[in-house]
């Protein structure tokens, strides 16, 4: 039987590869071959390294193939299975939390960032700044999707301080002090980008290609994308909720000056609107107002709720290792 692990059981490497490549994996098997093939002339130039693949619950032969094709692979690779599709960013983490490189790269499963833009970014990295992320700047993704990327990427520059062309980039690599810290969290919801941000770490961003999707297209599906949109916006910060004191105040404002307002009129005119249709609109568009209000009270009050439980981050069924194989 499989065993079963928590989130965080990476264990300390007393030498170092010199870079480990993370790659979340979901109902990815027949993208493994190019996944290994691409990316070891990245691990060969880079004089030596391993290979993390993180499988999320994809329900496919992912990981056994996976382990079949790291026996003849010249770097150690290192497969961590999930107990179910936990999502990307515990993958990313899962991976991190095994990876044992002095440098660590994130890329997706799918190869829109193309590993071979890496040697350029790992260049890049240096004390002044042990963090680099690769920046889309033709994006081959559907308008919508790039839409939705650009108003995160302002609503995070924002809310962080920290100023990015693409904060929805994954492609990034870290030195592993910074990793370290990053393992260091311990919330439920957590964006690897405004993670990093939070920290204040430096981070530089590198122009890079970016390839069209393939077949499959997006892993994001709309409910995703829904629920990340709404841990951005509660998650780092409690704007809303002073946005909202606002509005409520505002709309308590208006509902008093119309009142007020109907009474004088009838008062000094004696006819107009009748006083129960301007009653019923006042409060029917103050009932609207607090609704709103009360529905994102509810978002912050269920991201307690969650945070409250305790639960892990992640679950990892079991985790293989493949050294490299004996000339």
């Amino acid at each position: 039987m499989d065993s079963i692990k928590h989130g965080g059981g990476r264990e300390a490497a007393e030498d170092r590869p010199a870079l480990s490549i993370v790659i979340p994996l979901y109902r990815d098997e027949d993208a493994l071959e190019e996944i290994f093939r691409r990316c070891l002339p990245i691990l060969d130039a880079d004089g030596g390294g391993e290979l993390v693949l993180v499988d999320d619950g994809g329900l496919d032969d992912a990981t056994p193939l996976a382990r079949r094709m790291a026996a003849d692979f010249p770097h150690p690779v290192v497969v961590v299975r999930l107990a179910r599709n936990f999502g990307q960013h515990p993958a990313v983490f899962a991976g991190l939390a095994h990876s044992t490189g002095d440098r660590v790269a994130t890329l997706d499963s799918d190869l829109q960032y193309p590993p071979e833009e890496l040697p350029a970014m790992l260049a890049e990295l240096s004390e002044r700044y042990p963090v680099v992320s690769g920046y889309r700047q033709n994006r081959r993704d559907p308008l919508g999707r790039r839409l939705i990327t650009n108003l995160l990427t302002r609503w995070l520059n924002k809310r962080t301080g920290v100023e990015l062309n693409d904060f929805g980039s994954m492609f990034r690599v870290y030195d592993r002090p910074t990793v370290e810290l990053m393992l260091t969290f311990t919330e439920r919801h957590r964006y690897v980008p405004a993670v990093v941000a939070w920290l204040g770490v430096p981070i530089k961003e590198v122009p890079i290609e970016h390839e069209a999707r393939g077949e499959q297209g997006s892993r994001y599906r709309l409910s995703s994308l829904l629920d990340l949109l709404f841990d951005l916006i509660t998650g780092y910060s409690v704007f809303p909720l002073r946005v909202l004191t606002g509005v409520g105040l505002a709309a308590a404002g208006a509902g008093f000056l119309g009142t007020l307002f109907f009474l004088v009129y009838r008062v000094f005119e004696g006819s107009g609107v009748s006083g129960t249709v301007s009653a019923f609109a006042l409060v029917f568009a103050l009932l609207g107002v607090q609704l709103l209000i009360i529905a994102m009270i509810g978002e912050f009050v269920g991201r307690v709720y969650t945070e409250a439980k305790g639960r892990p981050y992640y679950v990892v069924r079991d985790v293989t290792r493949t050294d490299v194989p004996a000339p």
